[in-house]
């Protein structure tokens, strides 16, 4: 092959391969600034609404980026860092985690706005068993301490993975649906 050819073959591929990465930008939620707000003021959830009721710019993100936000999901499960907020995001629950947050967006976002669950298993006990009537932070944090957070994203995982190609977000539901259910 000809040297010039060679040099122009590996210029330009090497240049195809920059334009590919240079435009695939990981996508990331700021799981810190959802939920409600006030006055321009963050605000505890005391309505028992789901997460993806109140309009933020982090859930905004999340509903555009449609299913592909749910694997990134899962992952911030393990995100044991505090959420910093001045008011926690649900009342009652006290400093909540960034992987807690995660968990609670989950599964509102598989809970349609007649709070029926729209994934069978993507419940609050579908993920975690029985909660023997703990208040919610208990139970997520009880089951974490016993079994681990691997073992609730492979919960997470294995039901993402039997239903991904199967949901839908519904704009009007604000939440996934399986395609067959409409």
């Amino acid at each position: 092959m000809n040297k010039t050819y060679l040099i122009a073959l590996c210029l330009l591929t090497g240049g195809l391969s920059n334009a590919q990465s240079a435009t695939h930008t990981p996508l990331r939620f700021d799981l810190s600034r959802i939920g409600m707000v006030v006055d321009g003021k963050q605000v505890c959830n005391d309505t028992g609404n789901r997460l993806q009721d109140f309009p933020s710019k982090t859930m905004d993100q999340i509903t555009e980026a449609g299913p592909k936000a749910v694997p990134i999901l899962i992952g911030m499960l393990a995100d044991d860092r505090i959420a910093k907020t001045k008011e926690p995001i649900i009342c009652y629950w006290g400093e909540m985690t960034i992987g807690d947050i995660a968990f609670c967006l989950l599964t509102d976002l598989f809970t349609d706005s007649n709070r029926k669950t729209t994934v069978p298993g993507a419940d609050w006990n579908g993920i975690l068993g029985r909660n023997d009537n703990l208040p919610a932070s208990d139970q997520l944090h009880v089951f974490v301490k016993k079994h681990g957070i691997g073992v609730l994203q492979v919960k997470w995982r294995r039901l993402w993975d039997k239903y991904r190609g199967q949901v839908f977000w519904d704009p009007k539901e604000r939440c996934f649906e399986p395609r067959d259910s409409k």
